[in-house]
């Protein structure tokens, strides 16, 4: 007689691989670890008494067997949840500086990525979200990274500052007081990521926790400001902002699609990367008037 898989292996065995520790898993799963050691070994006979991991280290790996049984267990379980699901609404985390560049999604949520971004991986893993369009990045492989798109990093000022008119130089960018905006990833600044040289020490005015405040603090007082060139943009015309070219060194800005591997090939949600990057990518950025 054909033996029976038993779905609930299936799901504990993925949260083993994805962890690669019976303890995290069964924290995650709110079960005991031998329980979870009980499973997998349960597991094991059903798939011909195979080992699925082995010890390395402090913690466990997958075996050939386990690595080869993931995306087919991961197909299996997403087959199931589309099937019994009628329909998924997917939770979007995406960074301020390109929100605008994406209008509604059917079968989507967007919200708005929090300045400090340490939590959005842990959040992936547990289903909390389904996908993050920002510029964050990571090496842990239970995670997918796909370029999106890239753009420059300009220099914003109000229209009438009393020193700067169109162009600046490096000394009077180190000169000038400066907006900053207070997210950071890895310990540090987003222009600490982009800068190909040596950077000074700029003098702060305010510190922002968003790029719309910053946008907003630059109109009303005479500091510079760094953001997206999109997004300065959006908002020069309505706020009577200069944009200008960073004068130093820096990297354009890289946004990524940032997901868990389950998702890799999930119809619905290869759909909905698609949709977002095809929006990004030909957005035309004009001055919005108010």
């Amino acid at each position: 007689m054909r033996t029976i898989m038993d779905l609930n292996l299936i799901q504990t065995f993925l949260v083993v691989a994805d962890l690669q520790s019976y303890t995290k898993a069964a924290e995650h799963l709110q079960l005991t670890q031998p329980a979870v050691s009980a499973s997998m070994k349960r597991l094991e006979q059903q798939v011909g008494n195979k080992q699925l991991f082995v010890k390395k280290g402090r913690g466990i790996t997958l075996t050939s067997t386990a690595y080869q049984l993931v995306p087919q267990f991961q197909q299996a379980i997403n087959i199931i949840e589309s099937a019994v699901l009628e329909e998924k609404v997917f939770e979007v985390y995406c960074s301020e500086s390109i929100l605008h560049k994406i209008k509604s999604l059917n079968g989507a949520v967007l919200h708005e990525s929090p300045p400090e971004k340490c939590f959005l991986f842990e959040q992936l893993r547990r289903q909390e979200m389904d996908l993050i369009v920002d510029t964050v990045t990571t090496k842990d492989p239970a995670f997918v990274i796909e370029e999106a798109y890239q753009e420059p990093a300009v220099v914003i000022c109000r229209g009438k500052h009393p020193r700067i008119q169109g162009s600046l130089t490096k000394q009077e960018f180190y000169n000038e007081t400066h907006c900053l905006f207070s997210g950071r990833w890895q310990n540090a600044t987003g222009f600490e990521q982009l800068a190909k040289e040596a950077m000074q020490e700029r003098k702060t005015g305010v510190v922002t926790c968003s790029l719309a405040g910053m946008a907003m603090n630059v109109a009303l007082h005479d500091y510079l400001g760094l953001m997206s060139k999109s997004f300065a943009t959006k908002w020069s015309k309505s706020l009577d902002l200069q944009i200008i070219e960073c004068p130093i060194d820096i990297y354009e800005i890289p946004y990524k699609l940032i997901y868990h591997k389950r998702d890799t090939h999930n119809p619905a949600h290869m759909k909905l990367r698609e949709h977002i990057k095809m929006q990004i990518n030909n957005f035309n950025s004009v001055p919005l008037a108010l």
